[in-house]
């Protein structure tokens, strides 16, 4: 079997936003792999695209 370096297993995907959040203003964290924003305060989950549409 080839073995493989799979460049993506350590890192976070999990990344800082520069938006708040559209419930209780807190800071959001992009998921990037499923374009969804997460709140780190109320836990609330967005789509990256409504996001953007609000904030834009």
């Amino acid at each position: 079997m080839a073995e493989f370096e799979n460049p993506y297993a350590e890192e976070d995907p999990f990344v800082e936003a520069h938006f708040d959040c559209l419930d209780c203003g807190g800071k959001l964290w992009e998921y990037a792999i499923q374009r969804q924003m997460v709140c780190e305060d109320c836990r609330s989950v967005f789509a990256a695209a409504d996001v953007f549409e609000v904030q834009a």
